[in-house]
Protein backbone atom coordinates (compact mmCIF):
# COMPACT_ATOMS: atom_id res chain seq x y z
CA UNK A 1 0.00 0.00 0.00
CA UNK A 2 1.15 3.30 -0.84
CA UNK A 3 1.38 5.94 1.74
CA UNK A 4 0.30 9.10 0.87
CA UNK A 5 2.34 12.20 0.76
CA UNK A 6 2.01 14.27 3.69
CA UNK A 7 0.76 17.84 3.47
CA UNK A 8 4.42 20.11 2.39
CA UNK A 9 3.13 23.08 3.92
CA UNK A 10 3.77 21.02 7.27
CA UNK A 11 7.20 20.86 6.17
CA UNK A 12 9.47 22.97 8.67
CA UNK A 13 13.44 24.05 8.68
CA UNK A 14 15.13 24.09 12.42
CA UNK A 15 17.86 25.47 13.90
CA UNK A 16 18.64 24.41 17.51
CA UNK A 17 19.98 26.08 20.83
CA UNK A 18 22.03 23.70 23.01
CA UNK A 19 24.22 23.30 25.70
CA UNK A 20 27.14 20.97 25.39
CA UNK A 21 26.53 18.53 27.96
CA UNK A 22 22.92 18.04 26.62
CA UNK A 23 23.58 17.47 23.27
CA UNK A 24 23.99 13.74 22.54
CA UNK A 25 20.42 12.76 24.48
CA UNK A 26 18.44 15.88 22.35
CA UNK A 27 19.97 15.46 19.23
CA UNK A 28 18.26 11.83 19.39
CA UNK A 29 15.17 13.72 19.62
CA UNK A 30 15.68 15.59 17.11
CA UNK A 31 16.33 12.84 14.83
CA UNK A 32 12.87 11.80 15.64
CA UNK A 33 12.11 14.80 14.61
CA UNK A 34 14.01 14.85 11.82
CA UNK A 35 12.68 11.69 10.51
CA UNK A 36 8.98 12.47 11.53
CA UNK A 37 5.85 12.80 9.29
CA UNK A 38 6.08 16.51 10.04
CA UNK A 39 8.42 16.36 7.39
CA UNK A 40 10.77 18.86 10.18
CA UNK A 41 14.41 19.38 8.59
CA UNK A 42 17.21 20.24 11.63
CA UNK A 43 19.42 22.74 9.45
CA UNK A 44 21.86 23.68 12.09
CA UNK A 45 23.15 23.71 15.86
CA UNK A 46 24.28 26.17 17.98
CA UNK A 47 26.07 25.06 20.88
CA UNK A 48 26.84 27.40 23.77
CA UNK A 49 29.48 25.24 25.32
CA UNK A 50 32.06 23.36 23.61
CA UNK A 51 31.52 19.59 23.04
CA UNK A 52 33.35 17.04 21.14
CA UNK A 53 30.71 14.80 21.00
CA UNK A 54 28.18 16.93 19.86
CA UNK A 55 30.69 18.17 17.10
CA UNK A 56 30.75 14.08 16.07
CA UNK A 57 27.11 13.26 15.94
CA UNK A 58 25.87 16.34 14.26
CA UNK A 59 28.34 15.91 11.66
CA UNK A 60 28.28 11.98 11.07
CA UNK A 61 24.34 13.55 10.56
CA UNK A 62 25.33 15.79 8.23
CA UNK A 63 23.80 19.39 10.28
CA UNK A 64 25.96 22.42 9.94
CA UNK A 65 27.44 23.27 13.23
CA UNK A 66 27.87 26.80 14.57
CA UNK A 67 29.68 28.54 17.96
CA UNK A 68 27.28 31.29 18.05
CA UNK A 69 23.63 31.51 17.38
CA UNK A 70 24.04 34.81 15.38
CA UNK A 71 26.22 33.18 13.01
CA UNK A 72 23.14 30.13 12.55
CA UNK A 73 20.31 33.09 12.21
CA UNK A 74 22.27 34.57 9.39
CA UNK A 75 21.56 31.68 7.27
CA UNK A 76 17.90 32.65 5.98
CA UNK A 77 16.68 29.38 5.97
CA UNK A 78 15.86 28.97 9.51
CA UNK A 79 11.74 28.78 10.19
CA UNK A 80 11.60 27.61 13.58
CA UNK A 81 14.58 27.61 16.88
CA UNK A 82 14.16 25.85 19.58
CA UNK A 83 15.74 27.64 22.69
CA UNK A 84 17.20 24.27 25.12
CA UNK A 85 19.54 25.85 27.27
CA UNK A 86 17.03 26.92 29.65
CA UNK A 87 19.20 30.53 30.04
CA UNK A 88 16.26 33.38 30.05
CA UNK A 89 19.36 35.35 28.92
CA UNK A 90 19.67 33.69 25.92
CA UNK A 91 15.88 33.55 24.86
CA UNK A 92 15.61 37.49 25.33
CA UNK A 93 18.54 38.12 23.39
CA UNK A 94 17.46 35.41 20.91
CA UNK A 95 14.25 37.52 21.20
CA UNK A 96 15.97 40.50 19.99
CA UNK A 97 18.21 38.98 17.07
CA UNK A 98 15.71 36.46 14.98
CA UNK A 99 13.94 37.97 12.08
CA UNK A 100 10.34 37.99 12.62
CA UNK A 101 9.88 35.24 9.97
CA UNK A 102 11.51 32.72 12.23
CA UNK A 103 9.20 31.27 15.41
CA UNK A 104 11.63 31.13 18.74
CA UNK A 105 10.01 28.32 21.20
CA UNK A 106 11.81 28.16 24.73
CA UNK A 107 12.61 25.02 26.31
CA UNK A 108 9.65 24.18 27.98
CA UNK A 109 7.60 24.65 24.23
CA UNK A 110 10.09 22.75 22.55
CA UNK A 111 9.59 19.64 24.71
CA UNK A 112 5.86 19.69 23.39
CA UNK A 113 6.68 20.04 20.13
CA UNK A 114 8.72 16.92 20.31
CA UNK A 115 5.73 14.95 21.87
CA UNK A 116 3.01 16.74 19.32
CA UNK A 117 5.90 15.27 16.92
CA UNK A 118 6.09 11.35 18.26
CA UNK A 119 2.11 11.84 19.02
CA UNK A 120 1.62 12.85 15.45
CA UNK A 121 3.88 10.22 14.04
CA UNK A 122 2.08 7.24 15.95
CA UNK A 123 -1.41 8.71 14.94
CA UNK A 124 -0.23 8.40 11.01
CA UNK A 125 0.98 4.88 12.27
CA UNK A 126 -2.31 3.46 13.64
CA UNK A 127 -3.89 4.83 11.06
CA UNK A 128 -1.72 2.96 8.65
CA UNK A 129 -2.10 -0.18 10.73
CA UNK A 130 -5.74 0.20 10.51
CA UNK A 131 -6.01 0.75 6.97
CA UNK A 132 -4.39 -2.55 6.57
CA UNK A 133 -5.87 -4.15 8.78
CA UNK A 134 -9.11 -2.97 7.43
CA UNK A 135 -8.02 -3.97 3.68
CA UNK A 136 -6.73 -7.13 4.76
CA UNK A 137 -9.80 -7.66 6.39
CA UNK A 138 -12.23 -6.89 3.50
CA UNK A 139 -9.77 -9.47 1.42
CA UNK A 140 -10.13 -11.97 3.54
CA UNK A 141 -13.92 -11.34 3.39
CA UNK A 142 -14.83 -11.55 0.04
CA UNK A 143 -11.97 -14.51 0.04
CA UNK A 144 -13.84 -16.82 2.31
CA UNK A 145 -15.96 -19.62 1.09
CA UNK A 146 -18.05 -19.97 3.69
CA UNK A 147 -20.56 -16.85 4.79
CA UNK A 148 -19.26 -14.13 7.22
CA UNK A 149 -21.25 -11.88 8.79
CA UNK A 150 -20.38 -8.91 11.09
CA UNK A 151 -22.61 -7.89 13.50
CA UNK A 152 -22.84 -4.98 16.19
CA UNK A 153 -24.41 -5.63 19.61
CA UNK A 154 -27.84 -5.20 18.56
CA UNK A 155 -27.38 -7.67 16.12
CA UNK A 156 -27.68 -5.53 12.83
CA UNK A 157 -25.52 -6.69 10.26
CA UNK A 158 -22.71 -3.97 9.32
CA UNK A 159 -20.62 -6.27 6.68
CA UNK A 160 -20.90 -9.48 5.40
CA UNK A 161 -19.30 -10.95 1.97
CA UNK A 162 -21.74 -11.86 -0.90
CA UNK A 163 -21.84 -15.75 -0.08
CA UNK A 164 -25.15 -17.37 -1.64
CA UNK A 165 -26.06 -19.06 2.07
CA UNK A 166 -26.47 -15.67 3.40
CA UNK A 167 -27.51 -13.24 0.95
CA UNK A 168 -29.52 -15.92 -1.01
CA UNK A 169 -28.02 -14.80 -4.49
CA UNK A 170 -28.64 -11.23 -4.02
CA UNK A 171 -26.36 -8.41 -3.38
CA UNK A 172 -25.05 -7.86 -0.33
CA UNK A 173 -26.06 -4.28 0.29
CA UNK A 174 -29.49 -6.17 0.51
CA UNK A 175 -28.55 -7.77 3.88
CA UNK A 176 -26.72 -4.98 5.12
CA UNK A 177 -28.13 -2.94 8.22
CA UNK A 178 -30.80 -5.90 8.63
CA UNK A 179 -31.15 -8.00 11.72
CA UNK A 180 -29.54 -10.79 12.51
CA UNK A 181 -32.57 -12.45 12.91
CA UNK A 182 -34.25 -11.58 9.51
CA UNK A 183 -31.51 -13.50 7.62
CA UNK A 184 -30.28 -16.25 9.61
CA UNK A 185 -31.80 -16.92 12.10
CA UNK A 186 -35.92 -16.75 10.01
CA UNK A 187 -33.79 -19.40 7.80
CA UNK A 188 -32.83 -21.96 10.73
CA UNK A 189 -35.58 -25.24 10.90
CA UNK A 190 -34.11 -27.07 14.03
CA UNK A 191 -34.16 -23.80 16.09
CA UNK A 192 -37.35 -22.76 17.95
CA UNK A 193 -37.82 -19.09 18.82
CA UNK A 194 -36.63 -19.06 21.91
CA UNK A 195 -32.98 -20.52 20.80
CA UNK A 196 -32.56 -18.83 17.94
CA UNK A 197 -29.85 -16.54 19.31
CA UNK A 198 -28.24 -19.05 21.46
CA UNK A 199 -24.87 -19.31 19.93
CA UNK A 200 -24.62 -15.61 20.49
CA UNK A 201 -25.67 -15.32 23.80
CA UNK A 202 -23.45 -17.99 24.51
CA UNK A 203 -20.80 -16.09 23.07
CA UNK A 204 -21.91 -12.95 25.00
CA UNK A 205 -22.12 -15.15 28.61
CA UNK A 206 -18.32 -16.65 27.74
CA UNK A 207 -16.59 -14.05 25.59
CA UNK A 208 -15.29 -17.34 23.69
CA UNK A 209 -16.40 -18.65 20.31
CA UNK A 210 -19.67 -20.77 20.26
CA UNK A 211 -20.53 -23.26 17.62
CA UNK A 212 -23.77 -24.97 15.98
CA UNK A 213 -24.99 -27.50 13.65
CA UNK A 214 -28.56 -26.55 11.96
CA UNK A 215 -30.69 -26.67 8.71
CA UNK A 216 -30.64 -23.95 6.12
CA UNK A 217 -34.05 -23.68 4.42
CA UNK A 218 -33.69 -21.22 1.55
CA UNK A 219 -36.83 -19.25 -0.09
CA UNK A 220 -36.23 -21.30 -3.43
CA UNK A 221 -36.57 -24.64 -1.66
CA UNK A 222 -34.28 -27.01 -0.85
CA UNK A 223 -31.90 -26.93 2.49
CA UNK A 224 -28.32 -27.54 3.71
CA UNK A 225 -26.74 -28.38 6.80
CA UNK A 226 -24.51 -25.68 7.88
CA UNK A 227 -21.99 -25.16 10.94
CA UNK A 228 -22.57 -21.42 12.22
CA UNK A 229 -19.56 -20.39 14.54
CA UNK A 230 -19.73 -16.80 16.35
CA UNK A 231 -16.30 -15.13 17.31
CA UNK A 232 -16.23 -12.28 19.62
CA UNK A 233 -14.46 -8.87 18.99
CA UNK A 234 -13.42 -7.55 22.47
CA UNK A 235 -13.03 -3.87 22.43
CA UNK A 236 -10.45 -2.09 24.87
CA UNK A 237 -11.89 -2.97 28.07
CA UNK A 238 -12.59 -6.82 27.45
CA UNK A 239 -16.29 -6.13 26.80
CA UNK A 240 -17.40 -7.90 23.33
CA UNK A 241 -18.49 -5.11 20.64
CA UNK A 242 -18.87 -6.98 17.79
CA UNK A 243 -19.63 -10.49 16.62
CA UNK A 244 -18.09 -12.14 13.35
CA UNK A 245 -20.76 -14.56 12.27
CA UNK A 246 -19.21 -17.45 9.74
CA UNK A 247 -21.92 -20.11 7.98
CA UNK A 248 -20.24 -23.01 6.82
CA UNK A 249 -22.14 -25.25 4.58
CA UNK A 250 -20.67 -29.14 5.47
CA UNK A 251 -23.83 -31.20 4.14
CA UNK A 252 -20.76 -32.71 1.38
CA UNK A 253 -18.27 -32.97 4.31
CA UNK A 254 -21.09 -34.90 6.72
CA UNK A 255 -22.31 -37.09 4.06
CA UNK A 256 -18.91 -38.23 3.15
CA UNK A 257 -17.85 -38.83 6.68
CA UNK A 258 -21.11 -40.84 7.03
CA UNK A 259 -20.40 -42.87 4.17
CA UNK A 260 -17.13 -43.41 5.53
CA UNK A 261 -18.21 -44.71 9.38
CA UNK A 262 -20.89 -46.53 7.69
CA UNK A 263 -18.23 -48.24 5.52
CA UNK A 264 -15.79 -48.69 9.03
CA UNK A 265 -18.98 -50.19 10.68
CA UNK A 266 -19.64 -52.68 7.92
CA UNK A 267 -16.37 -53.51 8.70
CA UNK A 268 -16.35 -54.28 12.25
CA UNK A 269 -19.47 -55.59 12.11
CA UNK A 270 -17.98 -58.32 9.30
CA UNK A 271 -15.28 -58.58 11.28
CA UNK A 272 -17.34 -59.11 14.64
CA UNK A 273 -19.39 -61.92 12.49
CA UNK A 274 -16.58 -63.82 11.53
CA UNK A 275 -15.47 -63.64 15.41
CA UNK A 276 -18.62 -64.68 16.59
CA UNK A 277 -18.68 -67.57 14.14
CA UNK A 278 -15.46 -69.12 15.17
CA UNK A 279 -17.01 -68.80 18.53
CA UNK A 280 -19.74 -71.00 17.48
CA UNK A 281 -18.39 -73.32 15.32
CA UNK A 282 -15.65 -74.02 18.31
CA UNK A 283 -19.10 -74.62 20.52
CA UNK A 284 -20.51 -77.02 17.68
CA UNK A 285 -16.98 -78.50 17.36
CA UNK A 286 -16.81 -80.16 21.28
CA UNK A 287 -20.45 -80.90 20.56
CA UNK A 288 -20.38 -83.03 17.08
CA UNK A 289 -17.44 -84.99 18.51
CA UNK A 290 -19.46 -85.68 21.50
CA UNK A 291 -22.21 -86.43 18.88
CA UNK A 292 -20.09 -88.39 16.26
CA UNK A 293 -18.44 -91.02 19.09
CA UNK A 294 -22.15 -93.05 19.59
CA UNK A 295 -22.34 -94.25 16.19
CA UNK A 296 -18.67 -94.94 15.80
CA UNK A 297 -18.89 -97.09 19.23
CA UNK A 298 -22.19 -98.71 17.28
CA UNK A 299 -20.25 -99.20 14.01
CA UNK A 300 -16.53 -100.34 15.93
CA UNK A 301 -19.32 -102.74 17.82
CA UNK A 302 -21.27 -104.44 14.94
CA UNK A 303 -18.23 -104.88 13.25
CA UNK A 304 -16.50 -107.00 16.18
CA UNK A 305 -19.21 -109.25 16.08
CA UNK A 306 -19.39 -109.78 12.36
CA UNK A 307 -15.20 -110.53 12.80
CA UNK A 308 -16.77 -112.97 15.44
CA UNK A 309 -18.98 -114.77 13.02
CA UNK A 310 -16.35 -114.78 10.50
CA UNK A 311 -13.83 -116.41 12.77
CA UNK A 312 -16.72 -118.85 14.43
CA UNK A 313 -17.53 -119.80 10.37
CA UNK A 314 -21.27 -119.36 11.18
CA UNK A 315 -22.62 -117.24 8.14
CA UNK A 316 -25.44 -119.65 7.60
CA UNK A 317 -27.12 -119.67 10.85
CA UNK A 318 -26.48 -116.15 11.87
CA UNK A 319 -26.52 -114.42 8.39
CA UNK A 320 -30.10 -112.52 9.36
CA UNK A 321 -27.72 -110.86 12.20
CA UNK A 322 -25.14 -110.66 9.86
CA UNK A 323 -27.53 -108.54 7.36
CA UNK A 324 -28.75 -106.41 10.42
CA UNK A 325 -25.40 -105.53 11.93
CA UNK A 326 -24.42 -104.14 8.36
CA UNK A 327 -27.47 -102.31 7.96
CA UNK A 328 -27.31 -100.64 11.48
CA UNK A 329 -23.43 -99.96 10.58
CA UNK A 330 -24.28 -98.38 7.27
CA UNK A 331 -26.52 -96.36 8.95
CA UNK A 332 -24.17 -94.95 11.61
CA UNK A 333 -21.68 -94.19 9.34
CA UNK A 334 -24.42 -92.27 7.01
CA UNK A 335 -25.19 -90.25 10.79
CA UNK A 336 -21.56 -89.80 10.66
CA UNK A 337 -21.22 -88.33 7.84
CA UNK A 338 -24.62 -85.96 7.80
CA UNK A 339 -23.13 -84.58 10.77
CA UNK A 340 -19.89 -83.87 9.44
CA UNK A 341 -21.44 -82.37 6.54
CA UNK A 342 -23.86 -79.83 8.12
CA UNK A 343 -20.57 -78.86 10.45
CA UNK A 344 -18.91 -78.21 7.06
CA UNK A 345 -21.90 -76.34 5.84
CA UNK A 346 -21.68 -73.96 8.69
CA UNK A 347 -17.90 -73.54 8.90
CA UNK A 348 -17.69 -72.55 5.34
CA UNK A 349 -17.05 -68.71 4.96
CA UNK A 350 -19.58 -68.62 1.43
CA UNK A 351 -20.35 -65.29 0.38
CA UNK A 352 -23.07 -63.21 1.52
CA UNK A 353 -26.00 -64.25 -1.17
CA UNK A 354 -29.87 -63.85 -0.45
CA UNK A 355 -31.69 -67.05 -1.60
CA UNK A 356 -34.40 -69.27 -0.68
CA UNK A 357 -33.92 -70.75 2.58
CA UNK A 358 -35.62 -73.82 3.91
CA UNK A 359 -36.52 -73.01 7.88
CA UNK A 360 -37.05 -76.77 8.65
CA UNK A 361 -33.90 -78.14 7.13
CA UNK A 362 -32.58 -75.37 9.28
CA UNK A 363 -33.64 -75.98 12.41
CA UNK A 364 -33.27 -79.93 12.40
CA UNK A 365 -29.46 -79.15 11.22
CA UNK A 366 -29.36 -76.69 14.20
CA UNK A 367 -30.57 -79.56 16.74
CA UNK A 368 -28.35 -82.09 15.14
CA UNK A 369 -25.63 -80.12 15.48
CA UNK A 370 -26.55 -79.07 19.51
CA UNK A 371 -28.13 -82.58 20.31
CA UNK A 372 -25.31 -83.39 22.54
CA UNK A 373 -25.02 -80.08 24.06
CA UNK A 374 -28.81 -80.34 25.13
CA UNK A 375 -28.26 -84.32 26.66
CA UNK A 376 -25.90 -83.04 28.88
CA UNK A 377 -27.30 -79.85 30.00
CA UNK A 378 -30.80 -82.10 30.60
CA UNK A 379 -32.49 -79.70 28.61
CA UNK A 380 -35.43 -80.94 26.31
CA UNK A 381 -36.37 -79.43 23.20
CA UNK A 382 -39.89 -79.11 21.66
CA UNK A 383 -40.86 -78.25 17.69
CA UNK A 384 -44.19 -76.22 16.67
CA UNK A 385 -43.30 -75.89 13.31
CA UNK A 386 -45.97 -75.69 10.55
CA UNK A 387 -46.06 -77.95 7.60
CA UNK A 388 -44.27 -77.29 4.48
CA UNK A 389 -42.91 -75.69 2.82
CA UNK A 390 -42.11 -73.09 5.48
CA UNK A 391 -39.41 -70.84 3.74
CA UNK A 392 -37.72 -67.39 4.37
CA UNK A 393 -34.98 -65.08 1.98
CA UNK A 394 -32.16 -64.34 2.94
CA UNK A 395 -28.49 -65.85 3.65
CA UNK A 396 -28.49 -69.04 4.25
CA UNK A 397 -24.92 -68.96 6.71
CA UNK A 398 -26.19 -65.97 8.71
CA UNK A 399 -29.83 -67.10 9.36
CA UNK A 400 -28.26 -70.25 10.58
CA UNK A 401 -25.62 -68.45 12.92
CA UNK A 402 -28.62 -66.28 14.23
CA UNK A 403 -30.73 -69.72 15.57
CA UNK A 404 -27.23 -71.08 16.68
CA UNK A 405 -26.69 -67.88 18.87
CA UNK A 406 -30.50 -67.73 20.12
CA UNK A 407 -30.11 -71.54 21.30
CA UNK A 408 -26.56 -71.77 22.62
CA UNK A 409 -27.94 -68.85 24.91
CA UNK A 410 -30.90 -70.56 25.98
CA UNK A 411 -28.83 -73.64 26.75
CA UNK A 412 -26.60 -71.33 28.65
CA UNK A 413 -29.99 -69.55 30.45
CA UNK A 414 -30.73 -73.23 31.82
CA UNK A 415 -27.74 -74.27 33.88
CA UNK A 416 -30.31 -77.00 35.83
CA UNK A 417 -31.82 -78.24 32.81
CA UNK A 418 -35.40 -77.06 31.05
CA UNK A 419 -37.36 -76.51 28.10
CA UNK A 420 -36.25 -75.42 24.86
CA UNK A 421 -38.77 -74.66 22.28
CA UNK A 422 -38.72 -73.58 18.54
CA UNK A 423 -42.15 -72.23 17.31
CA UNK A 424 -42.98 -71.36 13.52
CA UNK A 425 -45.95 -69.74 11.90
CA UNK A 426 -46.25 -68.15 8.22
CA UNK A 427 -48.07 -64.72 8.19
CA UNK A 428 -51.58 -64.59 6.98
CA UNK A 429 -51.00 -62.31 4.06
CA UNK A 430 -47.54 -64.45 3.04
CA UNK A 431 -45.10 -61.23 2.84
CA UNK A 432 -43.36 -62.61 6.37
CA UNK A 433 -42.69 -65.52 8.91
CA UNK A 434 -42.21 -65.74 12.14
CA UNK A 435 -39.97 -67.51 14.22
CA UNK A 436 -39.88 -68.38 18.32
CA UNK A 437 -36.95 -69.69 20.04
CA UNK A 438 -37.79 -69.90 23.70
CA UNK A 439 -36.41 -71.20 27.05
CA UNK A 440 -37.60 -71.65 30.77
CA UNK A 441 -34.40 -70.46 32.37
CA UNK A 442 -33.28 -67.40 34.60
CA UNK A 443 -34.74 -64.72 32.35
CA UNK A 444 -33.37 -61.41 32.08
CA UNK A 445 -34.18 -58.43 34.66
CA UNK A 446 -36.13 -55.30 33.63
CA UNK A 447 -33.09 -53.14 33.83
CA UNK A 448 -31.21 -55.02 31.68
CA UNK A 449 -34.03 -56.23 28.93
CA UNK A 450 -32.82 -52.81 27.34
CA UNK A 451 -29.28 -52.91 26.45
CA UNK A 452 -28.93 -56.91 25.33
CA UNK A 453 -28.49 -56.17 21.50
CA UNK A 454 -25.79 -53.31 22.69
CA UNK A 455 -22.10 -54.57 21.38
CA UNK A 456 -20.50 -55.55 24.19
CA UNK A 457 -23.00 -55.72 26.91
CA UNK A 458 -23.36 -59.27 28.58
CA UNK A 459 -24.92 -60.39 31.63
CA UNK A 460 -22.66 -64.13 31.59
CA UNK A 461 -19.71 -64.18 34.01
CA UNK A 462 -16.43 -63.51 32.83
CA UNK A 463 -14.85 -65.67 30.05
CA UNK A 464 -17.82 -67.00 29.24
CA UNK A 465 -19.27 -64.22 26.50
CA UNK A 466 -17.84 -60.99 25.41
CA UNK A 467 -21.72 -59.52 24.36
CA UNK A 468 -21.62 -59.83 20.52
CA UNK A 469 -24.00 -62.27 20.07
CA UNK A 470 -27.00 -60.42 20.50
CA UNK A 471 -25.77 -57.71 18.81
CA UNK A 472 -24.80 -59.74 15.55
CA UNK A 473 -28.41 -61.83 15.51
CA UNK A 474 -29.98 -57.25 15.34
CA UNK A 475 -28.11 -56.65 13.03
CA UNK A 476 -28.51 -59.77 10.39
CA UNK A 477 -31.99 -59.13 11.25
CA UNK A 478 -32.26 -55.87 10.22
CA UNK A 479 -29.56 -56.31 7.73
CA UNK A 480 -32.62 -58.84 6.29
CA UNK A 481 -35.72 -56.59 6.35
CA UNK A 482 -36.78 -57.88 9.61
CA UNK A 483 -37.22 -57.57 13.17
CA UNK A 484 -36.50 -59.10 16.47
CA UNK A 485 -38.31 -58.87 19.57
CA UNK A 486 -37.60 -60.45 23.28
CA UNK A 487 -40.20 -61.16 26.32
CA UNK A 488 -38.62 -62.29 28.99
CA UNK A 489 -38.86 -62.18 32.85
CA UNK A 490 -36.74 -63.04 35.66
CA UNK A 491 -37.44 -66.56 36.73
CA UNK A 492 -39.71 -67.28 33.89
CA UNK A 493 -37.50 -67.88 30.48
CA UNK A 494 -36.98 -65.40 27.51
CA UNK A 495 -39.02 -66.14 23.80
CA UNK A 496 -36.92 -64.30 21.31
CA UNK A 497 -39.22 -63.71 18.29
CA UNK A 498 -37.99 -63.28 14.44
CA UNK A 499 -40.13 -61.64 11.52
CA UNK A 500 -38.31 -62.84 8.22
CA UNK A 501 -39.31 -61.71 4.80
CA UNK A 502 -40.56 -64.84 3.02
CA UNK A 503 -39.73 -63.31 -0.47
CA UNK A 504 -37.33 -61.29 -2.39
CA UNK A 505 -39.80 -59.25 -2.22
Amino acid sequence: MLEAEPDETLSLDIGVVIRGEDCLSLLRDIQALRDSRLRTRLKAISVVTPSVACYKFAGEMGIRIFDRYEDMLSLGCIELVLELTGNPAIFVDLMERKPDSVTLLDQKAARLFFNLARRYDELILQQQKHAVTASFASTLLAASPDGVLVLNRDFVIIDCNASPLITGGKDRSAIIGKSYYDVIQSAIATYSEKDACSTILETIQTGKPSRRVCDLVFPGGGSRICQITVYPILGGSGEVVQFVVTVRDITQELSERIVEQTEAIKKDFTRALKEDRLTSLGRLVASVCHEINNPITSIVTFIKLVLNYFRENAFAEKRADLERYLELSFREALRCGNIVKNLLTFARQNIVEANEIDILEMVQTILMLTHHQLVLARIEFQLDLPDPPFLAWGDYGQIQQCLLNLVFNAIDAMPNGGILTIRGRKEPAGAHIYLEVSDTGQGIRPENLQHIFEPFFTTKSQGKGVGLGLAMVYGIIREHKGSIEVDSAPGKGTTFRLRLPQTAA
